[in-house]
């Protein structure tokens, strides 16, 4: 008897696969920056493997956005609902991933340049600057938001060749206040958006309008 355990315990040393976990995914992170990873099921549970207090997580339907509290985050182990594992290695660097896609037991970053210049550009047209080098376009395209309750019209677009920012008019063509959902705004390649006012008046009252603010990738 005393041999046949032994040789069940041999066995199992030389088979490594019998015990072998999923390789690790390395997230470049930043104290006090979101970082956004997009799996692709469903996530089901996540566990952290250190201090508890080091990151927060947040998990919403297929992503889990993790913002790093110290410089020494703990690492995550994620579980979708299939009941496959992605553990992940929060590694503190200069430049955050923003926004990164698992694809199998790889990971695919949004470019950070992109990401980056995608601050940069929301934050000047905020501030009603004209960004530099870029071709500034016209156009009177519109969009219905709400149900038909909010016209979005392109009041102008600044265009380069990776990425554009486009500043909305949006009218509230109802006799009824209106909440702007900048966060129900579908657009291609979105990066960021936002807007001057949450909350519109009726229609023809002082407030009926805002500027939607969008930049987009290419």
């Amino acid at each position: 008897m005393k041999r046949m355990i032994t040789g069940a315990l041999v066995v199992l040393w030389f088979c490594p696969w019998a015990y072998a976990a999923p390789a690790s995914m390395s997230v470049h992170v930043a104290v006090g920056k979101v970082s956004e990873v997009v799996f692709p099921e469903k996530v089901a549970k996540v566990i952290k493997g250190g201090a508890a207090d080091s990151v927060l997580v947040e998990v919403l339907d297929n992503s889990v956005y993790v913002l790093p509290k110290t410089n020494t985050p703990a690492d995550i182990f994620v579980t979708g609902v299939s009941g496959k594992s992605y553990p992940l290695d929060l590694v503190i660097a200069a430049q955050h991933d923003i926004r990164v896609e698992v694809s199998g037991q790889n990971l695919r970053r949004i470019s950070r340049e992109i990401n980056l210049n995608a601050m940069d550009l929301m934050k000047e047209i905020l501030r009603g600057v004209e960004p530099a080098g870029a071709t500034v376009l016209k156009n009177s395209k519109s969009m219905a938001l709400n149900g038909g309750q909010i016209k979005m019209t392109v009041e102008v677009i600044y265009d380069f060749p990776h990425i554009a920012a486009y500043i909305f008019k949006a009218q509230n063509l109802s006799d009824n206040s209106v909440i702007v959902p900048v966060q129900q705004i579908s657009f291609l390649n979105l990066l960021a958006v936002t807007s001057d006012q949450d909350m519109l008046k009726p229609k023809g009252e002082e407030g009926d309008n805002t500027k939607v603010y969008i930049v987009a990738g290419k």
